[in-house]
């Protein structure tokens, strides 16, 4: 039998949640995987018995609320979308949600943005912050005000030309089975007139990226590719096609430990002006 794949949706009934919540939803559909909803609590600290029923008392009522919260969350699934809510409690909402894509075997945990962001835009918190730094599976990151489509058309991969791109694009070949979507592979290049043939050797370095792909994978939609051209990385992001309908995904730092997250500093970069959600995919 084979397992249905599912993603944790990091919720909080908050803006940030529900954009969490909306890029689950569009994950699930282009994927058709399962959603996990986790609200993650306060652990019970340990307390002297005279004030243990006062705090017995509290966590009920926290809980109660967290439910109120999930149930909510779920009346704003679709039809089309199978999911189940949770609430955990762990020493830190990192921690839970690390938990919980153990526990759930998950393939994906999805937070939104800090609210610090531009709308349209990534503001990494500290929890993006400490599951891009430790998480075992991709991180989804939804930008601020982010709304599910009725369907996702295209997946960008933003390819480096520095050793070890080809680790993204062997986890490319298992993403992208079965997806009938427009797969396009993106190299980000500053151009100025000392480096007027970086756009040249970029386009190069994607025809090399898709005769690897092509020789791995059993993809049938549309491949293409696009060298983006700018200042620095923020303009050549900002300069690119993006449509509304889009996810990017891009590979951790090459410093990462194996299995684990690490942003690295092109893809930090890319987050201050790309419009789009991002999966950061474990090295």
């Amino acid at each position: 039998m084979t397992r249905t794949a599912n993603y944790v949706v990091a919720y909080e009934a908050t803006d940030r949640g529900r954009e969490a919540l909306q890029l689950g939803i569009a994950l699930a559909r282009l994927t058709g995987a399962e959603l996990r909803i986790c609200i993650v609590l306060p652990r019970p600290a340990t307390v002297p018995s005279k004030v243990a029923a006062g705090d017995a008392e509290y966590q009920s009522l926290l809980l109660e609320q967290a439910q109120e919260w999930l149930d909510d969350a779920a009346g704003r699934i679709p039809a089309d979308v199978t999911a189940t809510t949770h609430a955990l409690q762990a020493e830190s909402t990192s921690e839970g949600l690390l938990q919980a894509a153990e526990r759930f075997e998950s393939d994906r945990i999805v937070v939104g943005a800090a609210r610090a962001g531009l709308l349209g835009r990534f503001s990494i918190g500290t929890v993006a912050s400490a599951l891009l730094h430790a998480s075992p599976v991709p991180v989804a990151l939804a930008p601020r005000g982010y709304r599910a489509p009725r369907g996702l058309s295209r997946i960008s991969c933003a390819i480096g030309t520095r050793p070890g791109w080809e680790s993204l694009l062997d986890s490319m070949v298992s993403i992208s089975e079965g997806l009938d979507v427009e797969l396009r592979f993106v190299t980000l290049v500053r151009v100025d007139a000392a480096h007027d043939a970086a756009a040249v050797d970029a386009a190069a370095h994607l025809a090399g990226v898709l005769d690897y792909f092509r020789e791995r994978a059993d993809f049938s939609g549309p491949l293409t590719t696009a060298v983006g051209e700018g200042d620095d990385i923020e303009d050549a992001v900002e300069g690119m096609d993006w449509r509304g309908d889009e996810i990017v995904f891009v590979g951790s730092s090459r410093l990462a430990s194996p299995s684990r997250l690490f942003l690295g500093s092109t893809a930090n970069r890319m987050l201050r002006t790309l419009p789009v959600p991002l999966i950061v995919v474990p090295a």
